[in-house]
C-alpha cells in the first residue's frame, strides 16, 4: 500500500538531504580538493545511497531502515521503489540509522583520518569560560524640568489681580520680584483686625501677645509675606492692593491669567521652573533591561551643542514600561550650568552597565538562533560534535551569558557549526519519522 506524509516540519528537513549531500560534494572538492569525498554506504540493489557520520551517542550500534524520497519533492515519501508524482524522477532510497542517543557528528580530517563527514573546512573551536561582563548601552533621551523644582502659583484668597509682571511663558523672573498685585476685601479684613489688635495692646493686656500672634499668623496663611506684614505693622496703614512675590527664580510656565482678571484660590495662575538643574528621560529597551539600576554612569550630548558633553548617573527607574515599544524609562538628573539644555530637547545618551563578575559567557558567532530555541555545536571526549541547547541571559557586543546547557571548560565550534547542526537536526527529524510510521 502507498502512502504520504505531508508534514510542514519534516518537509523542510527532508529537503535538507538531498541539499547537504550536494554541497558536502561541491565543498569538498572545492576547499579539500586532495581529501577523500564523504564516505557513502552503498545499497546494493540500485546504488542509493546514504549520508554517514551518525553514531548512537550510548552504544554506538544502530538499526537501518530505508525509505524512498522525491529527490525534488522531500515531501513524498514511499517504503517502497517507484515514481514521483508530481515531477516523475524516480525516488531515492534512503538509508537512515536509528538510534536511541541524541545524534552526535564526527568530523574528520586529513591529518587524524578519522572515519566520518569530511568537510574540507576550517572548524575553529573556543573553550567555555567564566568573564566578567560590561554593557555599553546607546539610546536616546528627552530633556524635561526637574520637577522637585518646580513652583505652583495660586492666590491664597479671592480677588482682583492687578500689576502683573509677566505676560508669556517662558520669561525670567528672579526670586522675590513682585509677580501681581492683589486686591482682596478678605485680605483688607485681616489686615485691619491685626491693626485693631496693635492699636488695643495696652487695653488688652497679657492676652495682647497671643492675639497679635494669631492676627499675624492669619495674613501669613493668606499669602502676606514678612516683609508686608512688618510694613502695615510699622505704618499703621491697610495696603489694599497686596503685592506678591516670586518664590523662587525661574521661568515661567503654564500662565493662565491676565491684566485685571478675578482669580479665586482654586485658580492656577502659573508656574515657575527653576532650570539650574534638569532631567533628561532615557528609553531602554527590552533586551538591555536587565542591565539597568540605579547608579548606572551615563554620556550625554546633543546636536544642539556641538563638542559638549554632560555626565550623570540613573537616580530613578520608572515602575511602568510604554504601552506600545515596552521600553522602560531612567531619569538622569543634569546640572544645567548657563541653561544650554532646554525642556523638550532630544539627547543622545551612552548607558555603561555593569559590571557583572563570573558568568559563563561564549562568542555571539558560536550560537544558532532559530528563533524557538538556541544551541551551540559541542565537542564531546570522543571527538564527535553534537548539537546542545542552551538559554542565554545579558549580551555584552559580541559576547552573551549562558545562563543553563554549558559548563566551564567545554570546547564549542565557532564556524561550520550550522552543517554540523543541521545534519544533526536533519537525522533527529527522520528518526521521529520513522518512529512515527511504525507506531502507526
Amino acid at each position: 500500500m502507498q502512502y504520504s506524509v505531508f508534514v510542514p516540519k519534516r518537509l523542510i528537513a527532508l529537503l535538507s538531504v538531498l541539499f547537504l549531500s550536494m554541497a558536502t560534494v561541491v565543498l569538498s572538492s572545492i576547499v579539500s580538493p586532495v581529501a577523500a569525498a564523504p564516505e557513502m554506504v552503498h545499497s546494493a540493489d540500485d546504488g542509493s545511497a546514504k549520508l554517514p557520520g551518525l553514531v548512537d551517542s550510548e552504544t554506538g550500534s544502530a538499526q537501518t531502515q530505508f525509505k524512498y524520497v522525491g529527490p525534488m519533492h522531500p515531501q513524498i515519501i514511499r517504503d517502497h521503489p517507484g515514481v514521483c508524482p508530481i515531477c516523475g524522477m524516480d525516488l531515492v532510497k534512503q538509508a537512515i540509522k536509528q538510534s536511541s542517543g541524541a545524534p552526535k557528528i564526527s568530523v574528520s580530517d586529513t591529518a587524524s583520518g578519522v572515519k566520518g563527514l569530511s568537510l574540507g573546512l576550517a572548524i575553529r573551536t573556543a573553550e567555555v569560560q567564566k568573564t566578567t561582563l560590561w554593557k555599553f548601552i546607546p539610546t536616546f533621551g528627552k530633556v524635561v524640568m526637574d520637577e522637585s523644582k518646580l513652583s505652583h502659583v495660586h492666590p491664597r484668597a479671592s480677588g482682583w489681580m492687578s500689576d502683573l509682571q509677566v505676560r508669556a511663558n517662558g520669561e525670567s523672573i528672579e526670586k522675590d520680584a513682585l509677580l501681581y498685585r492683589l486686591y482682596s476685601p478678605e485680605i483688607v479684613s485681616a489686615e485691619q483686625d491685626f491693626l485693631q489688635v496693635i492699636q488695643s495692646r495696652n487695653r488688652l493686656g497679657n492676652s495682647a501677645a497671643a492675639l497679635l500672634e494669631s492676627a499675624k499668623i492669619r495674613l501669613e496663611l493668606l499669602g502676606l509675606n514678612d516683609t508686608v506684614i512688618q510694613q502695615i505693622k510699622r505704618q499703621r496703614k491697610i495696603i489694599h492692593k497686596v503685592p506678591v512675590y516670586a518664590p523662587q527664580s525661574g521661568v515661567i510656565t503654564d500662565l493662565s491669567v491676565q491684566e485685571g482678571m478675578y482669580i479665586q484660590p482654586k485658580t492656577k495662575l502659573m508656574s515657575i521652573a527653576n532650570l539650574s538643574t534638569v532631567w533628561v528621560e532615557a528609553e531602554v529597551l527590552p533586551l538591555q533591561q536587565a542591565w539597568i539600576k540605579t547608579g548606572v554612569t551615563s554620556n550625554l550630548t546633543t546636536d544642539a551643542q556641538p563638542g559638549r558633553r554632560w555626565e550623570s548617573a540613573i537616580s530613578y527607574i520608572y515602575p511602568e514600561t510604554d504601552l506600545k515599544t515596552q521600553a522602560l524609562t531612567v531619569r538622569l538628573p543634569v546640572i544645567n550650568e548657563n541653561q544650554l539644555l532646554k525642556p523638550n530637547q532630544f539627547m543622545d545618551v551612552e548607558l555603561y552597565a555593569g559590571p557583572k563578575h563570573n558568568v559563563v559567557a561564549i562568542p555571539l558567532e558560536a550560537i544558532i538562533d532559530d528563533g524557538m530555541t538556541k544551541r551551540v555545536v559541542v565537542k564531546t571526549d570522543s571527538g564527535s560534535f553534537k548539537s546542545v541547547e542552551i538559554t542565554t541571559g545579558m549580551q555584552s557586543d559580541n559576547v552573551v551569558e549562558v545562563s543553563s546547557g554549558l559548563k566551564t571548560g567545554q570546547t564549542i565550534v565557532l564556524s561550520g557549526q550550522f552543517l554540523i547542526d543541521s545534519e544533526s537536526q536533519i537525522q533527529s527529524n527522520l528518526r521521529r519519522l520513522l518512529s512515527t510510521d511504525a507506531q502507526e
